[in-house]
């Protein structure tokens, strides 16, 4: 029996026939392919400017540097999200402030984040967590300037645009995991002229007359390359995410279980299905049971991974990000699911 991924990227000839053609023109550092992507990004999400990186890490460091964010700010962020959010925020020297989720939800808390604002804060980092979209509207309201951590949510829509569109900049990581993926990349996106002439002059310290710090962070045609193709793909790629996930929540629903996205959800794009379970234990029981037949299903975070108890924070203002990290699974919901494989996770939900 083949073991079946969580997840793994969806590549064809066209990713090599695209990285053949870069590798045969001797040129291979950012140039055209790169200027293609960040036309396409910005075009697509509406924005003035974008910026491609070598990684959404480098891209959320630029960020934070270039809206001014220094030792001894602070920044808000959720207590559900990866370990990243917390570098990025310590090699700008700031201290990250960490409030919950909503319940019910992965995305940050607008009241909670309110709560925390005082003079020292100077950027909120909202993740769209596993592509759903959140509440950008009221966190604008706040008046502090946001960071859109678009980083898994290529796709989702907010009022009927692309999250992207929303923040003062947005950050996307083009992973090998991601809604399209590239190996590694990233991408920033504002319609900041300050924004934008900074990250332009810190992402690459080469041929430059006057000194200061800047960073190694351009991405290459290489994997420009790879994801141009990918993006190209990328209205299939949701519609095939979406279309696996209605077939689970169609035996979740015959069972009365919860999951997210949850059903007739148009805004999410689907990048994690996760199905969630009334306790620790009968989530662990679940993915024994995927596991004994050959499918991988991931923990999305685990709760030692959760940012309040990185920081040793303690568990007691953050129990919606206690609760998800506790009893959430994720399926596989990949474009590259072959039709055998979705009907084997088929086939164990209605064992559940």
């Amino acid at each position: 029996m083949k073991t079946i991924a969580h997840n793994k990227p969806s590549f064809d000839s066209r990713e090599i026939k695209a990285l053949t053609k870069v590798v045969k023109s001797g040129w291979v550092i950012a140039g055209a392919e790169v200027e293609r992507l960040e036309s396409t990004m910005k075009r697509y999400h509406g924005k003035k400017y974008a910026i491609a990186t070598s990684s959404g890490h480098a891209a959320l460091h630029l960020s934070l540097l270039a809206l001014g964010v220094k030792k001894n700010d602070e920044v808000i962020v959720p207590a559900y999200a990866p370990s990243d959010l917390l570098n990025a925020v310590h090699y700008v020297g700031a201290h990250p402030v960490v409030v919950d989720i909503q319940k019910d939800s992965f995305n940050i808390d607008p009241e909670r984040v309110q709560k925390k604002i005082n003079k020292r804060t100077k950027a909120i980092l909202v993740p769209h967590i596993f592509g759903t979209p959140a509440d950008i509207g009221a966190l604008q309201k706040l008046g502090i300037p946001i960071i859109n951590d678009c980083a898994q949510s290529l796709g989702t829509l907010y009022r009927g645009k692309p999250v992207g569109h929303f923040g003062d900049v947005g950050i996307f990581s083009f992973y090998a995991t991601k809604v399209i993926a590239s190996g590694q990349g990233g991408m920033v996106v504002t319609d900041d002229k300050k924004i934008y002439t900074y990250i332009k002059d810190a992402i690459d310290y080469n041929n430059r007359d006057t000194y200061k710090v800047r960073y190694n962070y351009a991405l290459t045609d290489i994997a420009a390359s790879i994801a141009n193709v990918q993006f190209e793909k990328l209205t299939y790629f949701l519609r095939r995410r979406k279309a696996i996930a209605s077939r689970y929540q169609r035996i979740l629903d015959a069972k009365g279980m919860q999951y997210f996205p949850k059903k007739n959800d148009h805004t999410a794009n689907y990048y994690r299905f996760i199905i969630k379970l009334s306790t620790k234990k009968k989530r662990d029981g679940v993915k024994a049971l995927f596991k004994k037949h050959g499918i991988v299903t991931i923990v999305p975070l685990n709760a030692y991974e959760l940012l309040n108890n990185s920081l040793k924070l303690g568990k007691k203002e953050f129990p919606y990000s206690e609760e998800m990290a506790s009893t959430n699974l994720s399926l596989p919901v990949y474009p590259a699911l072959k039709e055998s494989e979705v009907k084997r996770v088929c086939a164990v939900l209605r064992l559940l």
